[in-house]
């Protein structure tokens, strides 16, 4: 359900800033009207229910001399027919600014900041049915300085939360901290290739879990504590965007390097991981998104919010987009996604592999009645086969929507 109010809540505030550009401001409001299959991601009891959002939209895109400053907000409202214990306050907000100096030093400042039901869907956490609330929080700043010839120094850091409001989720809580610095070669208009080295330190915060033990032969429940968990990684990244046409483009990315365990329980790894991702618009009215990636950790959710964020598990993943216009006020977009997860575990000297293979599709039909009407209607398919059967499960979502945006 959190997955089909994001794919809205972004394709509104996508279509509302594409739509601003000759205003710099724009504000609104949307109705969407949902059924969920499987709120609770399980692979038991069905619960199902059918959830109401509305929202008020806002954003900027204004430039004042060297600098732009941009930005997209909703803030929603969520009330479930049959969950109302479920009800809750979310939002989603992103922005920067992009800014530059008389030289030739420039940079980008940016956040992105969500607040939303969660999934259900981290592995290895207990079956729960209440509320859980899942924020994200990420900042990222970059700074380049154009060299005489066609190179330039760029120096970026980041910052990256994740939170739950269920203490049954306090595992998955985390906080990353990453910084690089590397060249950037502009060959030709149509070719950037990048080298850098990227040090990324991850934290599970500690925690306590809930253990069923035997004291003086009775099965008794107790609180164990959990020491936190670091690890540190260094990359080796090699960048690059080409620009194959007016139609075609690749953004890529091929690291080496290696995350260690510096505190708790964990797994080291060594190796290549990557991500590429190939634009192309082979007529006017279809455009085709295709990504590719193989990582570790948080870069992965990142990626595909329906995979998780353990830095032991290893993640293939490909997602597929497309976009077509009908109409001049007819557009189709639909998408799916794969990803494979895959970690050894051992216990008491034995050696076992664990795996999810997560499977995900939208297909969506919006009407663009004039230039700040619009609706539309959405539906998504996702499921998990995994070696745990309580992480199995099978959940669809459908639903329709419609925005007013003010100029």
């Amino acid at each position: 359900m959190t997955r089909l109010l994001a794919t809205l809540a972004g394709g509104l505030l996508s279509s509302a800033a594409a739509q601003a550009e000759s205003n710099p401001y724009y504000f609104g409001g949307s109705l969407a009207l949902n059924h969920v299959s499987n709120i609770y991601r399980t692979s038991a009891a069905s619960n199902d229910d059918n959830v109401a959002t509305a929202s008020l939209l806002a954003g900027i895109n204004q430039t004042f001399g060297r600098q732009r400053l941009f930005g997209d907000v909703s803030i929603n409202t969520n009330r479930y027919s049959k969950n109302s214990d479920l009800n809750y306050l979310g939002y989603s907000a992103k922005g920067g600014l992009d800014w530059s100096t008389i030289g030739r030093v420039s940079g980008t400042i940016s956040f992105n900041s969500t607040r939303n039901l969660s999934t259900y869907t981290e592995r290895n956490a207990s079956p729960i049915r209440k509320q859980n609330i899942e924020g994200n929080n990420q900042l990222d700043a970059l700074a380049r300085i154009g060299l005489v010839t066609r190179f330039s120094l760029e120096a970026g850091t980041g910052y990256r939360t994740r939170s739950y409001s269920a203490s049954e989720y306090d595992a998955f809580e985390l906080t990353q901290h990453r910084y690089s610095l590397g060249l950037v070669y502009q060959a030709s208009p149509d070719l950037r290739l990048g080298l850098a080295g990227r040090l990324t330190q991850d934290r599970y915060p500690a925690y306590t879990r809930e253990s069923l033990v035997l004291v003086n032969g009775r099965p008794t429940l107790v609180s164990i504590p959990v020491e936190a968990r670091e690890f540190e990684r260094k990359d080796l990244d090699l960048t690059g965007r080409w620009v194959l046409s007016g139609a075609s483009s690749l953004d890529g990315r091929i690291s080496t390097g290696r995350s260690t365990v510096k505190a708790g329980s964990g797994a080291d790894f060594s190796g290549l991981t990557g991500a590429l991702s190939w634009n192309w618009q082979p007529t006017a009215k279809l455009n085709l998104t295709t990504s590719v990636s193989r990582d570790t950790g948080l870069e992965t959710s990142f990626l595909n919010s329906n995979t998780s964020a353990d830095r032991n598990r290893l993640t293939n993943a490909l997602q597929v987009n497309a976009n077509y216009e009908l109409t001049g006020k007819l557009f189709l977009n639909a998408g799916a996604s794969l990803s494979k997860s895959d970690v050894t575990n051992s216990s008491q000297g034995q050696a076992f592999d664990e795996y999810d293979r997560d499977k995900s599709f939208n297909l969506g039909l919006r009407w663009q009645y004039s230039r700040g009407i619009t609706l539309g209607c959405q539906y998504n398919q996702s499921s998990r086969d995994s070696d745990r059967l309580f992480s199995v499960y099978s959940a669809n979502s459908y639903g329709c929507y419609g925005q007013i945006i003010l100029y």
